[in-house]
């Protein structure tokens, strides 16, 4: 739990690999080293869906979202960067890798409800309320206006 100061969360494999990577040590200018480390992710959740493997998918882009959200402030990342938070350039790629998947009509009711559980919560996190991070639930909003 060392890379993990939240004892209310159960640290999964995945967890601990994508906690590993907001280690603060990979903290530069515009958080660039994180979005680099990000990035496979964004690949394996492109093929996730590809493979219509819909809920690790989810569960990926979830998981990425709520370390990237608890970090921006635990972390202090908005003190990182002036217009570009890298971070949230690979979580948007994901977000609209997702949004296409859904809109493609073969996304499981099951996961789709998920995928918005996990989005509400994080809509109420002080990153979010006070800084807009994630953009990719700004994406996610925009999406949802849409269809209704």
């Amino acid at each position: 739990m060392e890379n993990n100061p939240r004892t209310d969360i159960e640290l999964t494999p995945l967890k601990a690999e994508i906690e590993a990577i907001f280690s603060e040590r990979n903290i530069d200018e515009d958080c660039d080293t994180i979005a680099r480390l990000l990035s496979p992710y964004r690949e394996v959740v492109r093929e996730l869906l590809i493979q219509g493997n819909y809920a690790k998918a989810v569960t990926i882009l979830l998981e990425v979202l709520k370390s990237l959200t608890y970090h921006f402030v635990e972390d202090e990342h908005y003190n990182y960067f002036d217009d570009m938070y890298s971070p949230d350039y690979v979580c948007q790629d994901m977000m609209e890798a997702v949004i296409d998947a859904i809109k493609g009509g073969n996304f499981p009711d099951v996961e789709l409800q998920h995928l918005k559980d996990g989005l509400d919560k994080l809509k109420h996190t002080e990153a979010y309320e006070d800084y807009g991070t994630p953009y990719a639930l700004n994406i996610w909003e925009k999406f949802e206006r849409k269809t209704k």
